[in-house]
């Protein structure tokens, strides 16, 4: 019985939930259950077929379950693992979310119920289960990727462009990245930035209507939606694409989801020097890391790529390669649904 994200592919998160347990919940001994409320685990409890006698079913999440599901699914089920792609509480500090006391204790007891009830905890790397304190023995990492299906890499732009999609928050960045686009038109005006920012819920509605009224007077700023079915096209406008990530210990223990399907695109990538996206920027000859993390650095390695098309083309080519070969979603779910079927003989 595999919870999982559905069609509502809208970030990050939507779209790890929705592809990393595929694999396994298409298997024909499966139910793929839409969601992980606990209305969506009873019902898919009421329609099973099993008779009393039979073993119970084993029960995976593509997310961190609210403790009335843990509730529902005791007795019922064999919690077996849980996709723990990220640490809400470490989170929400790197995003500078304020959060009231009575939140943090629900993180708190949502995590630990996650963790003492399901058997293998997913991460999609070594540094962030350290950095949530999991058990490295019970984790199992299965890094994040791409749909390299649905993003390919497009004509090359005629006209120059930097390209960020994420979702509209601060701590993410941005910030940064403007006063570096401002910068690099010094020396090149017709440069554009596109921004894909995504508000995640009221806050990040403020913060993207206040960011906007901040660059009303830069109208070569570009605020545009990339709903994912759309994100190919959309990322294929940019020359280079950024992953500004500040420096936080949160975001050095991950290689968000924008970085491969950045990288899918056959675009060359900039970001900033995190530990894990840095190793993967360098490993697969994908982009250039900035040698810090101010304006000035990433203002640096863009006009760099701007003025070498030939290493732009070759590096975005790089990238693509990579995701097809190593980070695509289907055979991260598939490596995976293997590997949690091996634990279960």
């Amino acid at each position: 019985m595999v919870l999982r994200e559905g069609s509502r592919l809208r970030w990050g998160g939507d779209l790890r939930r929705h592809y990393v347990l595929a694999a396994l919940a298409s298997r024909r001994d499966a139910a793929d259950v839409d969601g992980w409320s606990a209305g969506r685990l009873r019902d898919a409890l009421r329609a099973d077929r099993r008779r009393p006698w039979d073993a119970r079913p084993r029960l995976a999440a593509a997310t961190m379950v609210g403790t009335d599901v843990l509730d529902a699914a005791a007795g019922r089920t064999v919690p077996f693992a849980v996709d723990f792609h990220d640490d809400p509480v470490a989170q929400t500090a790197a995003l500078s979310v304020e959060v009231d006391r009575a939140w943090l204790e629900r993180a708190i007891e949502r995590k630990r119920r996650n963790i003492e009830a399901f058997r293998w905890l997913v991460v999609p790397s070594p540094e962030l289960a350290a950095l949530a304190g999991l058990d490295a023995d019970r984790t199992i990492v299965a890094g994040n990727g791409s749909d390299t299906t649905l993003i390919r890499a497009l004509p090359w732009p005629r006209e120059p462009a930097i390209g960020f999609i994420s979702g509209a928050a601060a701590g993410r960045g941005i910030e940064t990245l403007i006063e570096a686009a401002r910068l690099v038109r010094v020396a090149v005006p017709e440069l554009r930035l596109l921004l894909w920012l995504a508000a995640t819920g009221p806050a990040g509605e403020t913060y993207l209507d206040a960011l906007r009224r901040s660059t009303t007077p830069d109208p070569w700023i570009e605020y545009a939606a990339a709903p994912y079915p759309e994100i190919g096209a959309q990322l294929g406008r940019a020359t280079v694409l950024c992953v500004p990530n500040p420096p936080v210990a949160y975001w050095d223990a991950v290689s968000p989801v924008k970085l491969f399907d950045c990288m899918a695109a056959g675009r060359p990538v900039v970001v900033t020097p995190r530990a894990v996206m840095r190793a993967d920027v360098e490993r697969h000859r994908a982009g250039l890391v900035a040698p810090g993390d101010r304006a000035e650095d990433l203002a640096g390695s863009i006009a760099r790529l701007l003025a070498d098309e030939p290493l732009a083309r070759q590096l975005g080519e790089n990238g693509r390669a990579a995701v097809v070969e190593e980070h695509d979603w289907r055979s991260i779910s598939e490596s995976l649904a293997a590997e949690l079927v091996r634990r279960d003989a």
